[in-house]
């Protein structure tokens, strides 16, 4: 589904009550959320990319593989909450608080960091600081044209998880996917996707899932 065609309202929450909600694999893309109480809510898979999340209650939320890129959290409190294998890319996070937040092996990539957030997760597995995206050619120039091919997937480039807009690779993902696969798994599962590919995808957790579907067909 084109953006034109997204229905932004289904997840867009106003002075609205969502405490222990589950919300796996949504698109919360674009959407606008304002003063609106998700405490103890549960989020699997999410992408926040480009949405307005302010002034919110989020206090001991669990996220797990969820995509903050480009999202506002301004005014939001995040007290107590617990983030595993989270990306955020220039989020705007002033006036949000993190007391006593944890992480697990989150990036930060071009965000400011707040105090709060590195007193309990200083340790290096916890939050990886980055000021931009890593540079391609930290990657292998095949690796990077296979990922060009797969430009051609209409479902696949819409995702943004391996594309950037501006006709750029999404190298921060390359990063993410080397620590799980190697250079020449990824050479052999990367062309594949489009075979296992069914639906629109949001977020790297997805795209991590197919190639371990790819991976595991493999070795049967």
């Amino acid at each position: 589904m084109s953006l034109e065609g997204k229905n932004r309202a289904l997840f867009s929450y106003n002075n609205s009550e969502r405490i222990g909600s589950q919300f796996i694999y949504k698109d919360f893309e674009k959407t606008k959320s304002y003063h609106t109480n998700f405490s103890t809510s549960s989020f699997k898979g999410v992408s926040f990319r480009g949405a307005h999340l302010k002034y919110c209650s989020f206090v001991s939320c669990t996220f797990h593989d969820t995509d903050f890129v480009g999202t506002n959290l301004r005014g939001s409190n995040f007290t107590g909450a617990h983030f595993v294998n989270c990306i955020f890319v220039s989020v705007t996070i002033d006036k949000a608080k993190f007391k006593d937040a944890t992480f697990e092996h989150c990036y930060f990539v071009g965000t400011a960091i707040s105090p709060s957030i590195l007193k309990n997760n200083s340790s290096e597995d916890k939050i990886i600081v980055l000021p931009q995206y890593p540079p391609q050619d930290d990657f292998d120039s095949e690796l990077i044209q296979q990922v060009e091919k797969l430009r051609a997937n209409d479902t696949i480039r819409r995702s943004n998880t391996l594309h950037c807009k501006n006709g750029r690779i999404n190298t921060l993902t390359l990063m993410i996917l080397k620590e799980q696969y190697s250079e020449a798994e990824l050479l052999k599962y990367l062309p594949l996707l489009p075979n296992y590919i069914t639906t629109q995808f949001y977020t790297v957790s997805y795209l991590k899932m197919i190639l371990t579907k790819i991976k595991n067909s493999d070795t049967m």
